[in-house]
Parts: C-alpha cells; structure tokens; sequence
C-alpha cells in the first residue's frame, strides 16, 4: 500500500458541497451550503484544511486543520482511493461519541457522520446523522433521485480493505450484506469478516410501513458507518470495501 500521505493528496482541491443533517427519525433538519480546500502548503511535510459553512441565518462558520507527515494515523486512516474514516477512541457516560466515513470517486465525495449521547447505565441513543455530499470545482454533481429501498434488495459480497489502529500491515477481508423486504417487515444484515474473524455485524429490521421505511434507511446508513468508519471505538480498525 502507498504511504499515508499519499492517499491523503488523493483529497487535494477545493470540494462544494452541504451538510444536512437529520433527525434520529430520519427528517430532514437543516442543509448548510460548504466549501472545503485542503491544500500541500509545504511538499511533502504539511496540508492545511479550511472550511467554510454559510448557514442560512448567521455568518460564516471557518474551521481550520494542519496535517502533518506522514500523516494522523491512527487516529484518522486514509485509503488508496482517498477514502478516509475516523472516529471516536472509546465509549464514555455522559459523553458524545460518533464516527464519520468519506468515500471518493472521481471528482465527487460522499462523507457519512453519526453522533451518539451516552448514558451512565451503558444506553446510548442517536443525537444526529450529517450527510455531506460534495464535489470538485467543476465536477460532476449530484443529480440522482433519492434512493428508495426497494433499490437496496439483495445480496452484496465484496472484498474489504482493513487498516488497523495499532499500524500492522493492511488486511483483506470479505463484506456480506442482505437488504430484505417482505409484505410486513423490511430489513438488514451485514457481516464483516477478516481472516475467519467476524470484526463487526448488525441485524436490524423495521415493519413495512410508510413512516418506518425511512428510519431502515437511515440505519441501513448508520450501519455502513459503524462497520466501516468505527475506527477505534470497538475493534481498533478501519475499513473500505472495494467494489
């Protein structure tokens, strides 16, 4: 595999896009218009990340970052294709916790961020979901409809790449997922194995009706996230399954 800083370079740009957040129901909250620029401001040794986010009420928000060779490991792992995903390192009461994935192709880049508040008797419960969808000056944008589930039906197997927070080479594995919907339930299993060990799998399910069908959706994205993006939470990993 190419070194870290490498597949950070892969995100090099000034990326437009929104932030729109939902409800743990799945509505639709806010969509805040982005511009995010990450840029080699010193060849190989340092990148700078601004963004900006323009609210519909109020001024603008800037955040900035500085990444440094050979780059942030393991606390955010990044893939050949420019894929990244971070999250947090432990479980805390009282505290929030969550974990983001990026997935690029071309010139278009779709990040998934799930936020969590934890309680003192070990629940925890979904604060909020963000979807960023984002492309390159100039790129292609996003102009497909909404997906629907009936979309999703089926099984998927693909191949997996794992990076490990303790920086031991990259594994392969394998990805197994089943979206099902019958006449009175629909739902979602999903399996994540490396070298014969289960690393991460979910089971969820919602009855057939208009006003739980978005709620599967939105966990089938929740359960992407946690299986690809838990960085250290659980298992000290993180994943990008490859098409």
């Amino acid at each position: 595999m190419i070194s870290q800083w490498r597949c950070i370079q892969q995100n090099i740009g000034t990326w437009h896009g929104s932030f729109t957040q939902f409800s743990p129901e799945g509505d639709q909250v806010k969509d805040t218009p982005s511009v995010l620029t990450l840029e080699e401001i010193e060849p190989g040794e340092k990148m700078q990340l601004t963004l900006e986010r323009s609210p519909a009420s109020g001024s603008k928000d800037i955040t900035q970052r500085e990444f440094f060779a050979p780059g942030p490991a393991p606390y955010v792992y990044f893939f050949e294709s420019g894929a990244f995903s971070q999250g947090s390192s432990q479980w805390a009461a009282f505290g929030q916790f969550g974990a983001e994935i990026s997935m690029k192709v071309g010139d278009r880049r779709v990040r998934f961020v799930v936020m969590y508040d934890s309680g003192s008797d070990g629940t925890s419960s979904i604060k909020y979901v963000t979807l960023i969808r984002e492309t390159q000056a100039g790129g292609t944008q996003f102009t497909e409809p909404d997906m629907t589930l009936t979309q999703l039906l089926g099984q998927y197997t693909r191949s997996m790449s794992v990076l490990h927070a303790t920086l031991e080479p990259m594994s392969v594995g394998t990805s197994l997922w089943t979206f099902m919907w019958t006449s009175e339930q629909a739902g979602l299993t999903a399996k994540e194995t490396v070298a014969r060990e289960t690393i991460a799998s979910e089971n969820i399910s919602e009855k057939n009706d208009e006003t739980k069908l978005q709620t599967l959706l939105l966990k089938s994205n929740y359960s992407e996230q946690a299986l690809h993006g838990r960085a250290s939470a659980k298992s000290g990993i993180s994943c990008e399954v490859l098409p």
